[in-house]
């Protein structure tokens, strides 16, 4: 059952690059304020400017960096099936 706020987490960059310590920061200041579930290359944008990889790396590390104090829910749709199938079964 899903209850309580969702958040579409921002993916911060550095240098052209994920910026995976700042994306752990965010995380953890969601966790913190009572977010119930955080949905990593979501609404804001930036997941169709990743790569495959990146998407499914900064999945992993919100979801580790989350561990079972939130809900995550990572955005998995693509421009073409063949990927968002490869993603939703990542």
């Amino acid at each position: 059952m899903y209850k309580g706020s969702f958040v579409a987490l921002v993916t911060p960059f550095k240098n052209d690059e994920v910026d995976y310590a700042a994306m752990e920061r965010l995380v953890e200041l969601h966790v913190k304020n009572g977010t119930a579930g955080l949905v990593p290359c979501g609404t804001t944008g930036e997941g169709m400017l990743l790569s495959v990889e990146e998407r499914k790396t900064v999945a992993e590390e919100v979801i580790a960096a989350v561990g079972k104090k939130a809900k995550v829910i990572p955005q998995t749709g693509c421009l073409d099936t063949a990927t968002t199938v490869e993603l939703t079964r990542h």
